[in-house]
C-alpha cells in the first residue's frame, strides 16, 4: 500500500541505505577498535530500525483511518479515508448552502416587491407592507452571513483536499527521510507527527460535530415553500388596471380571507377552506429556519475546525517530541 503514495519509495530507499551505512560504521569501529564510531553506528542502526518499523506500520495507519471513517460518516459519503469523508461532507454542505443562497435571494426579491406596493386614494396613500423592511433587513443580513459561511466551508474543503493529497503522500515520507539523519531527526519526527495528526485527528474531530445538512435542507424546504406559494405570486402588470387588484392582494397576503371569510371577494375565491395564508408570519418562519441552518453551519465551519486544530496541535507536539528524540541504547537500558 505504501507504493500508492508519492515519496514512500524514496523513504524506503533512504532507510535501507541508512541501515547499510550503520552496518559499515559498526564494522569500521570494531575493525579499528574505535568505540565511538561503533556506538554511533549502533545508535543509527537502531534509529533506522525504528524508521523501518514506522514504514511497516504505514498500511496499518491507513487501515485505521478507513476504520475511523466508517464510524463517523453518513451513508452519502461511505468511501475513502477519514479526510476524504470530510471533503465529501464539506462539498455536499457547500452545494446545499448555495441552493439556500439562491432561494433566499428570490425571497428577498419578492419582499422588495411587496414593500414597494401602495394604494393611492388621492388625498392619501397607504403602503401596508412597508413594515416588512425589518424582516427584509434580517434576511439581507442572513444572506451576507450565508455568503461568508460558504466561503469558510469552501476554504475548509480546500484545506481537506490539501491534507488528503499531501499528508501521507509528501509530509510522511519527507519526515521519514529527515528522521533518518542525525541532524534533522527532530524535524523529521515533527513532520511525521504532523502528517498523522492532519490525516487522522484533524478530520476525525471535525466529523464528531453535528452535521448541519439536515437543518440546511429544512431551511431550503421552508424558503422554497414560501417562494413557490401561488398566493404570494406578484400581481401581473396587466391585472394592475383592476381597481381592486392591489387591495384584493392585500386581503390575501394579510390573511383576511381566512379571518373574515371573504369568500365573495374574487381574490379570495381560490382559497380552499383549510388553507391559511399569512405573508408576514410565513416570512418569520423562513427567517427562523435560516437562523437554525446558519448557526449549525457556522459551528461546523469555524468552531469545529478550531477545536480540531487545537487537539491536533497537542497530538503533533507530543508525538513529534517522541519520534524526534534519541531512542537509543541508553533509553532502552533506562526502561
Amino acid at each position: 500500500m505504501a507504493e500508492e503514495f508519492v515519496g514512500m519509495e524514496i523513504a524506503v530507499s533512504v532507510v535501507t541505505a541508512s541501515i547499510l551505512l550503520a552496518g559499515i560504521l559498526i564494522g569500521l569501529g570494531r575493525a579499528f577498535s574505535y568505540k565511538r564510531i561503533e556506538n554511533f553506528g549502533i545508535e543509527e542502526l537502531l534509529q533506522s530500525i525504528i524508521n523501518a518499523a514506522i514504514i511497516g506500520a504505514f498500511a496499518a495507519i491507513v487501515a485505521l483511518a478507513a476504520s475511523i471513517s466508517a464510524s463517523l460518516v453518513s451513508e452519502g459519503c461511505a468511501a475513502g479515508s477519514v479526510i476524504d469523508q470530510l471533503t465529501c461532507m464539506l462539498d455536499g454542505l457547500n452545494a446545499q448552502l448555495f441552493i439556500l443562497f439562491q432561494e433566499l435571494l428570490r425571497a428577498l426579491t419578492m419582499l422588495g416587491y411587496y414593500q414597494s406596493l401602495s394604494v393611492d386614494f388621492g388625498a392619501f396613500a397607504i403602503a401596508p407592507f412597508e413594515n416588512l423592511s425589518s424582516l427584509s433587513d434580517v434576511l439581507s443580513s442572513q444572506l451576507l452571513s450565508l455568503n461568508l459561511i460558504m466561503l469558510l466551508v469552501g476554504l475548509n474543503a480546500q484545506i481537506a483536499i490539501f491534507i488528503s493529497e499531501n499528508a501521507l503522500g509528501l509530509l510522511f515520507p519527507v519526515g521519514l527521510v529527515l528522521r533518518t539523519f542525525f541532524a534533522t531527526r527532530k524535524v523529521g519526527g515533527f513532520m511525521i507527527g504532523l502528517a498523522l495528526g492532519l490525516y487522522l485527528f484533524y478530520p476525525a474531530f471535525i466529523l464528531v460535530f453535528p452535521d448541519p445538512q439536515a437543518d440546511v435542507d429544512a431551511a431550503i424546504v421552508s424558503v422554497q415553500s414560501f417562494n413557490n406559494n401561488s398566493y404570494y405570486a406578484p400581481v401581473p402588470v396587466v391585472d394592475l388596471n383592476d381597481n381592486y387588484a392591489l387591495a384584493g392582494k392585500i386581503d390575501v397576503l394579510s390573511g383576511r380571507c381566512s379571518q373574515l371569510n371573504l369568500s365573495n371577494v374574487s381574490q379570495c375565491k381560490n382559497l380552499t377552506q383549510n388553507v391559511t395564508v399569512d405573508f408576514s408570519s410565513d416570512v418569520t418562519v423562513v427567517a427562523q429556519a435560516n437562523t437554525n441552518a446558519l448557526s449549525k453551519s457556522l459551528l461546523y465551519s469555524v468552531v469545529a475546525p478550531l477545536f480540531s486544530l487545537l487537539v491536533t496541535a497537542v497530538f503533533v507536539k507530543e508525538l513529534g517530541s517522541i519520534l524526534g528524540s534519541e531512542i537509543g541504547i541508553k533509553t532502552l537500558a533506562s526502561v
